[in-house]
């Protein structure tokens, strides 16, 4: 068996093999089951960005709620303050009159703070309500995951025999490829599914660049492989 007919009967066998792997990759469940793990991932990240969430909304909380009750404490010490000096005869007009802007401006501080604080709660509540929606939706599909990967794992249990079928058909033919050669072809296959192509009309029919002639007479009429000095690939001529 020449170089090139032994090299690409083994090819023939990995792209066989290749094919089994593709069909075990692609089919329904896999599919499906590859789709929830995405899902299970944004799912998870969308609860720990809502915790956050969560988290920063209490600690607003808490700073907002501290403000509100410095603010109220506040307002009932000016406005007990403006009780006493209402009874203080020699209480000025404009000592009252600034009593009752610092008042008013407590009075103001504190419903704005009021509001702050309400917006809060309801954004807290969305976030929480959020968040236990996403957890009961992630529950779910890591349930249906772990029943999909069962049927994943079955169908590639029955694909074994053919996938040892073929390793084994792959380990005989390679037996019949030098190992330099082999060594090369492995490196190739790195890069390119079909690592050994035809040269055709003075072409590497894989990149479709063109050779130089003393390649293409070193390939006819010998038991030769060369590599495109473009793509890589190893290349050989039919000279049936």
């Amino acid at each position: 068996m020449s170089r090139p007919t032994a090299l690409l009967a083994y090819q023939e066998a990995d792209l066989e093999k290749q094919q089994i792997e593709n069909e075990i990759r692609t089919t329904a469940n896999r599919v499906k089951l590859n789709k929830l793990a995405k899902f299970i991932k944004q799912q998870q990240a969308t609860l720990a960005k809502l915790n956050d969430d969560m988290e920063a909304f209490s600690a607003s909380m808490s700073r907002l709620n501290a403000q509100h009750t410095a603010v109220l404490d506040r307002l009932d010490l000016e406005s007990s303050e403006f009780e006493t000096l209402k009874g203080d005869e020699e209480c000025t007009s404009e000592e009252m009159t600034e009593f009752r802007h610092d008042i008013e401006k407590l009075q103001r501080e504190a419903g704005n703070l009021e509001k702050e604080i309400k917006q809060l709660f309801r954004s807290l509540d969305e976030a929480i309500a959020e968040f236990q929606k996403t957890r009961q939706q992630g529950v779910k599909a890591k349930k249906e995951y772990d029943q999909l990967k069962i049927v994943c794992q079955k169908e590639r249990d029955d694909a074994s025999i053919d996938m040892l079928a073929a390793d084994r058909k792959m380990e005989e033919l390679e037996k019949k490829v030098s190992p330099s050669l082999m060594t090369r072809y492995k490196r190739v296959r790195q890069h390119h599914n079909m690592p050994v192509v035809e040269v055709r009309d003075g072409k590497c029919s894989g990149c479709n660049m063109s050779l130089p002639s003393l390649a293409i007479r070193r390939l006819v009429g010998e038991d030769m492989i060369l590599e495109c000095e473009n793509c890589g690939r190893l290349l050989y001529a039919d000279n049936e």
